[in-house]
């Protein structure tokens, strides 16, 4: 497979997104937050990543994948040093928000220089793709246990400044912004909401879930999010199944019902399996969305695909996080029903799509 670097890249990309998350305690303390305010701190994140993935794949029109990718990398390797000397809330929130838009950068451009680097095997270098973002999440989660409280930040914004050097040698490929008019490619972004979104509030309510209604220990719990993790990096793995023989669509509707239903069985004693069968195939479901976007849209085109997908998948899935919290003891139940009903809408592309 070609393009190493921009795995490793995706990689210290996907720290940003968890590395905060053992921090909010003491950021809580450090800026008299309640509780009720802290959860708009990885809030302002998705806010970020999710409303600028569509401008920044229109920016990459104009300057092409490579300078685009650079530029969002260029902002993630400052913000961790704003995050850390943010004097009050509104700064924290803006400063982590600003991460977002460089994590906005980076994402469909990667892709898509991946997908054009590897157009006979777009399945396999898109799955290791978000399976790299499964290993960076699992470090980001131990990343302030690693560093300590100052460092972490600084060695963050290292790392993130050297994968930017890595990758200066990157085709500056430009898409065309005509190719974002394909309506399929809103559909399956809106179906596959939903399948996100319950990844997501597991990995960051289930600890919570687990500590009041199955009063398991806290911190055992919590290693259950990176028990998560690790299935998704298997699932990401097999996403080479989506260019064999297999067809792309059909894989799509089975790992994606597979990524979801079986969250109900957090609610049994056997939750374990229920987390692992939800991370495989969650993580595969997103990885052969990825691959039909990229077999929609060839090379760099695949850049405005995976933008359009990935923006309707963060910002329609984080609202599943306060739906589920406000759903309590119901929540795997609710978030599954309107999982499952924004998932019906893939049968209006079914027709279309013959991959």
């Amino acid at each position: 497979m070609k393009g190493i670097k921009i795995i490793v890249a995706r990689v210290i990309y996907a720290i940003h997104w968890f590395y905060l998350a053992p921090l909010i305690p003491s950021l809580a303390s450090k800026l008299s937050l309640s509780l009720q305010s802290v959860g708009l701190i990885p809030f302002s994140f998705f806010l970020g990543s999710g409303i600028m993935q569509v401008p920044s794949a229109y920016l990459s029109t104009k300057i092409g994948l490579r300078n685009t990718l650079l530029l969002g990398l260029i902002i993630m390797s400052i913000s961790p040093l704003l995050v850390l000397f943010s004097s009050n809330f509104i700064e924290l929130l803006i400063f982590y928000l600003t991460d977002g838009i460089g994590a906005s950068m980076f994402f469909s451009t990667g892709g898509g220089i991946l997908a054009s680097l590897n157009r006979d095997s777009p399945g396999l270098a898109l799955g290791i793709y978000n399976a790299s973002f499964a290993v960076g999440g699992l470090i980001g989660l131990n990343w302030y246990t690693m560093f300590g409280n100052y460092l972490s930040f600084y060695v963050l914004s290292i790392l993130t400044f050297l994968s930017l050097i890595i990758n200066l040698n990157n085709p500056n490929l430009k898409p065309s912004w005509k190719i974002i008019r394909d309506n399929r490619i809103v559909i399956l972004g809106i179906s596959i909401a939903g399948i996100w979104g319950v990844y997501y509030v597991i990995g960051e309510l289930y600890p919570t879930f687990a500590y009041y209604y199955l009063h398991l220990n806290l911190v055992d719990s919590s290693l259950f999010t990176s028990l998560l993790l690790i299935s998704s990096v298997i699932g990401g793995s097999l996403t080479f199944l989506a260019d064999r023989k297999f067809k792309k669509f059909n894989l799509l509707i089975i790992s994606s019902l597979l990524g979801s239903v079986p969250s109900l069985l957090l609610y049994t004693k056997v939750y374990l399996l229920g987390i692992v069968i939800t991370g495989i195939f969650n993580e595969l479901a997103i990885s052969v969305l990825y691959s039909i976007i990229a077999s929609l849209q060839r090379d760099a085109n695949a850049t405005m695909g995976l933008a359009v997908v990935n923006s309707l998948n963060i910002l329609i899935g984080m609202n599943f996080e306060p739906l589920a919290s406000y759903s309590g003891y119901y929540m795997w139940i609710v978030v599954n029903i309107i999982g499952l009903v924004l998932f019906s809408l893939i049968m209006l592309v079914r027709q279309n799509i013959s991959i």
